[in-house]
C-alpha cells in the first residue's frame, strides 16, 4: 500500500474526473491536473528509484510500468506495442496520419494480449490511428473515458459502431449519422460532449434517446442562419423525451445569438451548473437549484443585456465561471462584472477555480476607470 501511494497520480488516472467538467478549458488546459502528464513522469522516476531497493520491491512495482502510453512512442519505435498490456491511459498525440496497415497492426497486436486495462484514451486530432482505435473500442472492456484534447474540428466523425459497456464519458466528438442511435441509447454514459454541424439537421429525423445515467451534457456546433438554435432544435427535444437527471448543461453555438428556451428550467429541475453562448433569457423560478453560471467566450458583450437578462433574478446563484484562465481571459465589461458580483456576494472564478479576488491579490491587479486591467507594483 505504501509503495502504491508513493507512485500514485490520482487525478491523472481518474477516468471519472471529466464527468464534472463543464468548461471547454478544463478539457484542453495542459497545466490542469487531469492533463498534466509531468506528474506521471515524476512518479515514474520515483518508481524507478524505489525499484532499486530490493528484488521484492522491483518485482512488485514492475506491474505498474507503462501506466501511461503515448502512441507516438510506439509509432516511432521507442516502445513496443506490447506495453499496452500495462496501460491505464493512452494518448494518441501528434498530427501524423500513419498508413492504415500500421494503425491496424498496432491495435491488433494490442488486442492480442486480451483483456487490456486501459480506462482512458485521449486524442489530439482525428487521424487514422484514432479511427482504428474507435473501430475496436467495443473490445476494450475497461474503457471508461474517451476525450479529445482539443476542440473538435472539421476532420470528420468518429467511426464508432459499438460502445463498450464500461464507457461512461465521451467528450468532444462528432458523431456520424449512421451511429447516432447507438450513442443515444447507452445506459452507462454519465457525461457526453457532442458537436453537431449544420449538415446534421438536414433531412434527418432526430432519434429517440435513452441515456438514463446522463448527468452532464455538452452540445456544441452550428445550425443554419435561418434555422432554430441547437438549444431549441436538439437540446429541448432531447430533454422532453426522457428528462434525464441532468446536473450540468453546456450549450455552445457558433454564430448565433438567441434566448435560452425557458422550458429548459422546467425540463432540468436538478440542474446545478449551466453554460451557454446564447442569451440567458428569463431567469429560472425562485426555487430552482441552479447555482453556477459558465460564461463562454462568445457571450454577448452588451452591458445592458447582461444587467437586464442575467444578474438581477437568479435567486440561488453563487458562482460565475469564466471559460478561460485569468492570464488569458478577456471579459466583456470587466469592471461592472466584478462590481456586480461583489455586490451580490457571487464568486467570480476562472476555469481552474481561482477567484478574481485570489488572482488579483496574488498578481497585484487593479481596475482603472476605463475598465481595463492594469498592474500596480
Amino acid at each position: 500500500m505504501i509503495l502504491r501511494y508513493a507512485i500514485a497520480v490520482p487525478i491523472f488516472f481518474d477516468p471519472d474526473v471529466v464527468g464534472s467538467f463543464v468548461t471547454e478549458t478544463s478539457f484542453i488546459d495542459r497545466l490542469g491536473d487531469w492533463n498534466y502528464d509531468s506528474a506521471y513522469w515524476e512518479s515514474e522516476r520515483e518508481r524507478n528509484g524505489i525499484s532499486r531497493v530490493c528484488k521484492r520491491w522491483n518485482d512488485y512495482l514492475a506491474q505498474f510500468q507503462h501506466r501511461f502510453v503515448r502512441m507516438e512512442d510506439i509509432r516511432k519505435g521507442r516502445l513496443q506495442p506490447g506495453v499496452l498490456k500495462y496501460a491505464r491511459r493512452i494518448s494518441i498525440n501528434g498530427t501524423y496520419s500513419p498508413a492504415y496497415d500500421v494503425a491496424e497492426q498496432t491495435w491488433q497486436c494490442a488486442l492480442d494480449y486480451g483483456d487490456l486495462p486501459v480506462e482512458i484514451i485521449t486524442f489530439v486530432r482525428l487521424n487514422q490511428m484514432v479511427k482504428e482505435m474507435m473501430l475496436n473500442v467495443g473490445a476494450l472492456k475497461h474503457l471508461a473515458t474517451v476525450c479529445s484534447e482539443e476542440e473538435v474540428d472539421e476532420s470528420g466523425a468518429l467511426p464508432i459502431t459499438t460502445i463498450s459497456a464500461s464507457l461512461r464519458h465521451l467528450h468532444s466528438v462528432r458523431i456520424p449519422k449512421s451511429s447516432f442511435q447507438s450513442f443515444l441509447t447507452s445506459s452507462c454514459l454519465v457525461s457526453l460532449t457532442i458537436d453537431l454541424p449544420a449538415s446534421f439537421f438536414a433531412n434527418i429525423e432526430i432519434p429517440r434517446y435513452h441515456l438514463p445515467s446522463l448527468q452532464t451534457l455538452r452540445v456544441t456546433g452550428a445550425t443554419g442562419r435561418d434555422d432554430p438554435s441547437i438549444a431549441a432544435s436538439f437540446v429541448v427535444p432531447f430533454l422532453r423525451q426522457q428528462r434525464p437527471e441532468i446536473k450540468r448543461l453546456y450549450i455552445f453555438e457558433r454564430e448565433k445569438i438567441e434566448l435560452l428556451p425557458y422550458e429548459i428550467w422546467d425540463l432540468c429541475p436538478h440542474l446545478e451548473v449551466i453554460g451557454i453562448s446564447i442569451m440567458p433569457g428569463p431567469p429560472p423560478h425562485t426555487s430552482h437549484p441552479v447555482s453556477e453560471f459558465v460564461v463562454s467566450n462568445t457571450f454577448p458583450r452588451s452591458q445592458r443585456q447582461l444587467e437586464r437578462s442575467f444578474f438581477p433574478s437568479w435567486p440561488n446563484l453563487k458562482t460565475i465561471t469564466i471559460d478561460k484562465c485569468w492570464n488569458t481571459v478577456v471579459l466583456p465589461c470587466p469592471a461592472p462584472w466584478i462590481a456586480r458580483c461583489q455586490q451580490l456576494g457571487i464568486r467570480l472564478q476562472d476555469a481552474r477555480g481561482v477567484s478574481w479576488d485570489e488572482h488579483s491579490t496574488k498578481k497585484n491587479l487593479k481596475l482603472d476607470e476605463k475598465s481595463e486591467w492594469i498592474i500596480r507594483p
